[in-house]
């Protein structure tokens, strides 16, 4: 049987949509991944044409966070170059993770705080007003098999519509809105979440379905079969717990 498994990600404007540190989505990643034997091909794709190969060949997209002026510098390319690259991706049962900003760019629209909508590419049906004050601190969410754990620090207030699947429900921080304790939003397997932090290196578990959903996509094979194929030993998860141990307002939850 087939040994060798290899994975290819795309990050989405990386110099610009960085907040937090959520560059280190990808990284996370592709080091689990290595711990798996699974070689890993990443891109950096950002403003401009030319980049439709590597987006066409990705099992997984990574886009980050930014303030509103991050992503009015990314706004005409994202909607007139990458919006149909992630409609077709999604229609394909590709993988996304979206945090914050890119998060709400994936949802119908964002009302700034002045009035001025923002049309977004309705992935996830529902819309972000700015509000004050910002939502901010560490948040718990319990997820479908996961209990997470991320940073939140945002102005908007997303509010999905009836129907519209959710990442997890707010455990401990204020998640979407502040209000009905809903976090994130899933289409498809295209993910948005507020969590930083970065936000897989925190939540190792999350991670591995990530790479195991990518697996079945491509190779219809699991994680738990390729582990079995590469006889690989039992991974080393200490660290991961003990630094989600380590954010103490959280532990009762995680």
């Amino acid at each position: 049987m087939e040994k060798n498994f290899e994975l290819t990600a795309v990050d989405l404007y990386p110099e610009i949509m960085n907040i937090y540190g959520d560059r280190g989505n990808i990284i996370y990643f592709k080091y689990r991944c290595s711990l798996y034997g699974i070689d890993i091909k990443t891109f950096d794709v950002s403003i401009g044409k030319g980049a439709e190969k590597e987006c066409g060949e990705a099992d997984i997209f990574f886009m980050g966070g930014g303030q509103d002026a991050e992503q009015a510098l990314i706004y005409e390319d994202f909607i007139n170059d990458k919006k149909n690259i992630l409609t077709e991706a999604v229609e394909k049962n590709k993988i996304m993770l979206a945090v914050c900003g890119s998060y709400q760019l994936l949802c119908d629209y964002y009302k700034s705080i002045d009035g001025k909508i923002i049309k977004g590419i309705s992935l996830f049906k529902g819309y972000t007003e700015s509000k004050t004050p910002r939502l901010i601190g560490n948040i718990a969410v319990k997820a479908d098999g996961f209990i997470l754990a991320g940073f939140e620090n945002h102005g908007g207030r997303t509010y999905l519509e009836k129907g519209q699947n959710v990442l997890g429900r707010v455990l401990k921080g204020c998640g979407n809105n502040g209000e009905d304790k809903t976090e994130g939003a899933r289409t498809g397997n295209f993910f948005g979440t507020y969590l930083h932090g970065s936000f897989l290196p925190k939540n190792f578990a999350f991670c591995d379905y990530l790479i195991d959903t990518a697996l079945k996509n491509k190779y219809g094979i699991s994680l738990d079969e390729v582990v079995k194929i590469k006889d690989i030993g039992g991974i080393d998860n200490d660290f991961e717990i003990r630094a989600r141990k380590d954010i103490r307002d959280l532990r009762k939850f995680i």
